[in-house]
């Protein structure tokens, strides 16, 4: 039952559509009706501008650590599995909020705010090259998919062996596999050539809802 209650918890907290509700307060709209049709940080940065996008995955990343931290409040820091169930509920809450229709974002910065708190070397050494990527070519999507497909290599590093390491691993490959399928557009962009850089902003208008 812990593990239910971990998750339901990091559900709670996933449900906070930090960008959907600013683009509310600031724009009158739903983000999600604009851009690439979700509610994440990135589409905020190209919908809303940079500053405000930014804000918002703070925001993301922020519920996404302190869903982890009440876990390991009341679990114990020590139990990765338990803080790991409640990070995979932050992610489905951010994805699929009941309360709107279950179309939220992709759950790339409540990922980092997860890694953050689980084990803050792991965020290092996916974050690092990540970013490189992300400088280089300006494909946010394409530095996301390097920084999800690192994260289970460490776990496999640092955790295996150790008790409960091998739930540690299966649950890191949660986060790897749900933001390769919630990125599978933009690969396919990727892959074509068409995919939007960092940088160029969304006209909100009426003919760019998808």
């Amino acid at each position: 039952m812990d593990r239910v209650w971990c998750m339901l918890l990091g559900y709670a907290f996933g449900c906070i559509q930090t960008a959907y509700i600013v683009g509310r307060l600031t724009k009158k709209i739903d983000i999600r009706d604009y851009g690439s049709g979700n509610s994440g940080a990135t589409n905020a940065i190209r919908v809303l501008g940079t500053k405000v996008g930014l804000w918002c995955m703070a925001g993301d990343i922020i519920k996404g650590i302190v869903a982890m931290v009440v876990a390991a409040l009341v679990f114990g820091y020590d139990n990765k599995n338990l803080m790991l169930f409640t990070g995979v509920g932050a992610v489905l809450g951010h994805n699929f909020p009941f309360y709107m229709g279950f179309r939220g974002g992709k759950g790339v910065a409540v990922t980092i705010g997860i890694m953050a708190c689980m084990d803050f070397r792991i965020l290092v050494i996916a974050g690092i090259p990540s970013l490189l990527v992300l400088a280089a070519t300006r494909y946010m999507s394409l530095a996301s998919l390097l920084f999800v497909t690192i994260f289970p290599l460490c776990t496999a590093i640092f955790y295996l062996g150790q008790p409960g390491g091998i739930e540690v691993l299966l649950l890191s490959l949660f986060f790897t596999v749900m933001i390769y399928w919630r990125h599978r557009s933009n690969i396919k962009r990727l892959q074509e050539g068409t995919e939007r850089k960092m940088g160029q902003k969304v006209i909100i208008q009426q003919e760019d809802k998808p």
